[in-house]
């Protein structure tokens, strides 16, 4: 796969507003690249003040915002024009009920095509990094199953009821794995059988870390739950089995290797998850090291609920248990301790006013 520098052009990101955008767009301006920053609205001062805060920095690159709407035909054209790399990072979302089911799995799936079709008019476009999720990944699986890049959500689903196309409409959780699968393979499709530009795909797990703007924490997200921990409030989401925690500012910097590496290979696929066992964390653990960051705070832990969750099944699940290693020895990764991660994701929370201890 050919590589690039900040010599070759411009890099263009979708999404650049969102909390894995705005990180990817810092990651190459410290390159010292020419960045265009697609975001839907440039008039939305909690969709760009912290983009434009960035010029402000003294990093090497320099920043351009642009716009750039997924579900408008031809809207990247002019955006991606130029350009040596794309970051497809900008998606439809669940959070907050800011789209339906259906609406997220035909916003992504409709969507990747226009944004395919784009990038194949610049005709300049050498790597095109697509930003999928773990959920691409995540399958039943056994507890304590570790997962790897050559897993697919799709797989070992015979006995899964839950797992069918017509649910779409009525489970977020599943509209969302399943236009994860589709739009990572339809990528690895269109770059095969059109050439002139390599497809990547990166999966991220559970993303914490700094938050740069109040629009970073979805209602319902792991910031949010993070967030309401850290106001004494019982943990509202993923306790019946692990956080599997990767740092935003890991994912970023993941975006900008992909480009650069030269261990990269077409279509292959990179899970942003915990660098070892000391970033899989179950409720309890999350509540001690939230503690010890945070000592004069009292923190949120079990719910309610969890005590008859408990006597019913025991235990909870073992998982997801998966390791960014292939990141790691590809891109020489440097990630962070997650008690970093930890600290900086709830002092940014309350410095935004977006958490209330």
């Amino acid at each position: 796969m050919p590589t690039i520098t900040p010599n070759d052009g411009p890099v263009a990101v979708t999404g650049a507003a969102g909390y894995i955008g705005s990180h990817t767009v810092h990651a190459f301006l410290e390159r010292g690249y020419t960045v265009r920053a697609c975001v839907t609205n440039v008039n939305a001062p909690d969709k760009v003040n912290h983009l434009k805060a960035m010029s402000d920095e003294g990093l090497p690159g320099s920043l351009e915002i642009v716009e750039g709407n997924i579900l408008q035909e031809g809207s990247y054209d002019a955006p991606f024009g130029e350009c040596a790399a794309v970051l497809h990072v900008g998606t439809p979302m669940l959070y907050g009920g800011e789209n339906t089911p259906r609406e997220t799995y035909d916003g992504m799936v409709d969507g990747i095509y226009k944004v395919l079709d784009s990038v194949t008019k610049a005709s300049t476009v050498k790597r095109f990094v697509y930003t999928s999720s773990f959920a691409a990944i995540g399958h039943p699986a056994p507890s304590g199953y570790v997962y790897t890049e050559d897993d697919w959500a799709d797989t070992h689903r015979e006995r899964d009821a839950s797992w069918t196309e017509d649910r779409i409409d009525q489970d977020g959780g599943l509209a969302y794995a399943w236009a994860k699968v589709a739009t990572e393979r339809i990528v690895n499709r269109y770059t095969e059988e059109h050439g002139g530009f390599d497809g990547v795909s990166i999966c991220p797990c559970v993303v914490l870390g700094p938050l740069l703007s109040t629009a970073h924490e979805g209602l319902g997200s792991w910031q949010y739950a993070l967030a309401r921990m850290l106001e004494g409030k019982p943990c509202p989401r993923g306790w019946q089995a692990l956080w599997n925690v990767v740092d935003v500012r890991d994912v970023g910097e993941a975006h900008a290797r992909v480009c650069e590496s030269e261990n990269v290979k077409p279509s292959s696929r990179y899970q942003l998850t915990a660098t070892d066992e000391r970033g899989e964390l179950n409720v309890d653990q999350l509540q001690e090291h939230l503690q010890k960051r945070f000592p004069d705070l009292t923190v949120g832990g079990r719910p309610d609920e969890m005590a008859a969750f408990l006597e019913r099944r025991g235990k909870i699940h073992d998982g997801p248990r998966a390791h960014c290693t292939k990141a790691i020895r590809d891109l020489g990764l440097q990630t962070h301790a997650i008690e970093d991660t930890l600290e900086a994701t709830g002092k940014t929370m309350i410095s935004l006013g977006l958490c209330k201890p």
